[in-house]
């Protein structure tokens, strides 16, 4: 795939082998499983290969994600100062929470294992529920047998029943509290985050010493987390639901 864009638009196969330093049968079996999923296709004219559509839609989904983080990083460094909390910004990715971005307090000591680029799966701590809350039941009872809905800790979800439960109550309320799930001692509130589409397409949330979320700070905390994610889907195109 990479020599198209230095050698292409369109490269025969003789070309391909030869700038890869390949046999024409091994570039040939690369090209048709590549072809058969959607990353490199036919010119009709001149039967030589291209890239498909599918690398396109790749690219697009890496632009989204660059995009997301450009426009929330100032947000969440906001809800930082104004919380005191640690910040993390995340996307789905297959069946994890993947980190784009994290933003600390300055009297904070670094207690948190997610770093950027590190995952979580999906139904633990509150960045990854709320990513939960874009998907479908059918999709979610997927996920959970996919998965087996591994346990971080004895508070961990593990089953699919309370999983969809969480899941309605995030979509209700507008946002999940995450407490001792991922990390003994360590919790969070997260909010989903839409695209122009209305999709959930990343997710924030604010997390501190699970000591100090008490009833009243649990309220604080998700009030900023909603209001900020809010802010952020508004600057992706998101209208609101009627």
């Amino acid at each position: 795939m990479e020599v198209f864009p230095r050698h292409g638009p369109e490269l025969g196969l003789t070309k391909i082998a030869s700038l890869l330093n390949l046999s024409k049968a091994t570039a040939y079996r690369l090209l048709a499983t590549l072809e058969e999923r959607g990353y490199i296709e036919r010119a009709l004219e001149s039967r030589k290969y291209r890239l498909g559509v599918r690398a396109f839609e790749l690219g697009l989904y890496f632009q989204s994600q660059i995009e997301v983080r450009t426009l929330a990083l100032s947000s969440i460094r906001d809800m930082v100062d104004q919380t005191g909390e640690a910040a993390f910004l995340c996307i789905r990715e297959g069946d994890e929470a993947v980190c784009i971005e994290r933003v600390e307090a300055e009297q904070q000591v670094n207690i948190f294992s997610l770093r950027v680029g590190g995952r979580q799966p999906l139904h633990s701590g509150a960045a990854p529920r709320a990513l939960l809350s874009g998907m479908d039941e059918k999709q979610i009872t997927a996920y959970a047998a996919r998965t087996g809905l591994p346990a971080s800790t004895p508070d961990t979800i593990t089953s699919l029943e309370f999983l969809l439960k969480d899941v309605q109550q995030t979509r209700a309320r507008g946002y999940v509290v995450s407490m001792n799930d991922v990390v003994n001692g360590i919790a969070a509130v997260g909010a989903p985050v839409y695209d122009h589409s209305g999709n959930v397409t990343a997710s924030i949330s604010l997390s501190g010493l699970s000591i100090g979320y008490k009833p009243k700070r649990i309220s604080e905390l998700a009030r900023n987390v909603v209001e900020t994610a809010k802010r952020i889907s508004h600057q992706l195109g998101f209208q609101g639901r009627s």
